[in-house]
């Protein structure tokens, strides 16, 4: 339900803006990304890692006023986990890998600063699930090793298709072009159809450089261009 009314909100933004001054930005990203577990006997404090994953695609947006835009986001973006335990005569290594496709959209608000703009946003985000991959080694040797079950049986199943949250977002875009920021993506959704819940937690940048699509703002941009 969650979901639905995200995809639905996100069409009201879209076509209720359909007037308003509209710029693309090609965009990719780094990102750590940290799965946090707990069950009901146990939080399961600090045994996942950070992890370095990478993201890429498209931010549209969709400017308001002067001082407020909204900006979504379609991205292929990559998360997982690792950990390491050592006990007695045993060491295990788990890492594992999660592809997905994900739809941010943000209200952002921007103070012109100079020749650039500072901005900070906020909203949510749905991811859909499309690849994933694990491995398992015990004692600098592998036992295991393939693709995760995806549903949300939890029986049978590994991962949930779906994951969402809220996203934060700051940095600054000058006028020029270049788009550079830093977010936290909080994931509210249980990605673990087992009884342990498992979430993601994200940190990054982002960097890209932003296209004009309308002829009022491609003028505002070229005098801008100039001002150096």
């Amino acid at each position: 339900m969650l979901k639905r009314a995200f995809f639905i909100a996100a069409g009201i933004l879209f076509f209720g803006t359909a007037n308003a001054q509209l710029r693309l930005a090609p965009m990719m990203g780094f990102n750590f990304n940290r799965q946090i577990q707990k069950s009901n006997t146990n939080k399961f404090q600090g045994l996942f890692d950070n992890k370095l994953h990478f993201s890429a695609g498209v931010m549209g947006d969709i400017i308001i006023t002067d001082f407020l835009s909204i900006q979504p986001e379609l991205l292929a973006t990559f998360k997982g986990g690792a950990y390491q335990l050592e006990e007695n005569v045993v060491t295990e290594d788990y890492t594992n890998n999660l592809g997905y496709f994900s739809l941010p959209v943000c209200i952002t608000g921007k103070l012109n600063v100079n020749r650039a703009k500072l901005f900070l946003g906020v909203g949510g985000y749905v991811s859909r699930l499309v690849f994933t991959s694990y491995s398992l080694d015990q004692n600098n040797e592998n036992v295991d090793a393939g693709k995760l079950r995806i549903g949300k049986d939890q029986f049978s199943d590994q991962v949930t298709p779906w994951d969402y949250g809220v996203k934060f977002k700051a940095g600054f875009e000058l006028n020029r072009g270049l788009y550079m920021g830093a977010f936290y993506d909080i994931g509210i959704h249980d990605i673990n159809p087992q009884p342990v819940l498992t979430r993601n937690k994200t940190v990054g940048v982002q960097l890209g450089w932003i296209f004009s699509l309308t002829e009022e703002d491609k003028y505002e941009r070229f005098e801008n261009f100039y001002e150096f």
